[in-house]
């Protein structure tokens, strides 16, 4: 629930808060909390009252530093080796157009070689079937024939 807490002057709230004038006016600039108005919600109050040191904020800076800097490397590492996959693939790939590509030639090579050799086929079926409607000659026609 923010409830309106009203105060007549800043001075009034400082009291109330607890805080030097300074402190207040810092906090505040720090918080985005406006500081010329009257009526301050109980999370603006409690942000207020929070006391807030330079060595604090300093780790937590030097702490968020840190893991920004290890997600940062980890980020890093994880690129290099996203590119070294991709650039073995990349080899993988210019091998295997390497063997598309002689793939190709052969069954050209096969495409050109099949009629040669279907004809010669056919040549040598004609001449057994010459050979076969040739008719026999007995023995003596062979010798006197």
């Amino acid at each position: 629930m923010n409830n309106k807490n009203k105060f007549r002057t800043t001075t009034d709230l400082i009291n109330f808060l607890g805080i030097g004038r300074p402190t207040f006016y810092r906090r505040a600039k720090k918080l985005g909390i406006e500081t010329n108005k009257q009526s301050y919600s109980d999370e603006e109050i409690k942000l207020l009252s929070q006391r807030f040191t330079v060595k604090q904020d300093f780790k937590s800076i030097k702490q968020e530093e840190i893991n920004n800097n290890y997600s940062v490397a980890i980020i890093t590492e994880q690129i290099r080796n996203s590119n070294r996959i991709i650039e073995q693939q990349a080899k993988q790939l210019d091998i295997k157009d390497k063997q598309i590509s002689e793939l190709h030639n052969l069954l050209d090579q096969q495409q050109k070689l099949t009629p040669v050799l279907q004809s010669r086929l056919d040549n040598k079926n004609q001449e057994l079937l010459d050979l076969k409607e040739t008719p026999k000659k007995g023995f003596w026609r062979r010798l006197f024939g």
